[in-house]
């Protein structure tokens, strides 16, 4: 068994004379089929003068090379290094493009890095936004770069689960301060989290969630199959005035693939910390006996099993180091 999942997808160009955004979906390989889904949307940056160029390159190789990973890397770790490996060859050929106009030898440094996008990127440059979201087991994970978002709906909410890169003065939103192709190392923002069954995953560039409200988008989103709910923010956008490409991608999970023990772990990390216990606090079924030790990082207690009366040595996370996730 693996994720079983309904998918919708619809782009158009709007006013802009060409369409820059790209998006897609890739299922691991029958034989491979744990390995779940991966689906991403891009947003090309037009004032690069290559956006659909870059939009198409980033999603397009993602998904061919992300199942192509070890099986053994944990997700983000895929996600990150095939970002990454298309990241390096768009700044490459951004540099090789800008070095040609200039006359230069391709050897010369050319400074992609600014501040925002737009500011001082070469028109040659190859530019997109990227969000990518991996289905697996029961969990997902996200990758993050730019304005374009992921959003999920869970019963009657939905919650933003990605952050603009973007300028936040509201005359300069458009202007990214992230985007893959712009600088030698991409920083990317990764989610993970629980899914479940009937939960709805929305991915949308700005020509979408740019004139929609969320509760607008919540709306539409619970409106019939996911080819329906896709189409309908599409043409509510266009609707509402949007003044650049928008696109939808919507997965509306139907079920899960059986548990892994990546799930379970996560599933730990996510419970609390131990407070700190005295003597006779109880701890499940055991009571405590004496504190033993405290490094910091940990605290150790004796305790006894009330039932039994074996004594034991419980060893609990430190209640400082609850938000460290290593």
């Amino acid at each position: 068994m693996s994720v079983e999942v309904d998918i919708g997808h619809a782009s158009r160009r709007g006013p802009r004379e060409v369409n820059e955004d790209y998006a897609g979906v890739s299922r691991a390989e029958a034989a491979d089929a744990a390995r779940g889904l991966i689906a991403a949307v891009a947003d090309g940056v037009s004032s690069g003068g290559r956006g659909r160029e870059a939009a198409q390159t980033v999603v397009r190789g993602l998904l061919a090379d992300y199942f192509a990973t070890p099986a053994t890397w944990e997700t983000t770790v895929a996600l990150d290094r095939v970002i990454g490996a298309h990241n390096a060859w768009l700044v490459a050929h951004n540099r090789q493009r800008e070095n040609l106009r200039a006359g230069v030898s391709t050897n010369t440094r050319m400074s992609t890095s600014t501040s925002a996008v737009g500011e001082h990127a070469s028109d040659a440059a190859a530019l997109t936004t990227l969000t990518a979201l991996v289905l697996e087991g029961h969990g997902f994970a996200a990758a993050h770069v730019g304005d374009s978002r992921l959003w999920r709906l869970s019963g009657d909410e939905l919650h933003l689960l990605t952050q603009d890169h973007a300028l936040a003065h509201p005359d300069q939103r458009s202007r990214l301060t992230r985007a893959v192709g712009l600088d030698d190392l991409v920083r990317i923002d990764f989610i993970q989290g629980e899914a479940r069954v009937d939960d709805t995953f929305v991915l949308t560039t700005d020509g979408v969630h740019g004139v929609l409200k969320p509760h607008r988008i919540a709306a539409l989103v619970r409106s019939g199959s996911a080819q329906l709910a896709s189409d309908a923010l599409v043409d509510a956008a266009l609707a509402a005035g949007a003044k650049d490409n928008a696109t939808a991608l919507v997965l509306r999970v139907l079920a899960l693939d059986r548990e892994r023990l990546h799930d379970v772990t996560a599933r730990f990390r996510s419970l609390p910390a131990l407070a700190k216990k005295r003597v006779g606090d109880p701890v499940d079924r055991y009571v405590i006996t004496a504190p033993v030790a405290d490094t910091g990082l940990h605290r150790l207690y004796q305790a006894r099993d009330p039932t039994t009366q074996q004594l034991v040595a419980l060893k609990a996370l430190h209640e400082s180091r609850a938000g460290d996730a290593q």
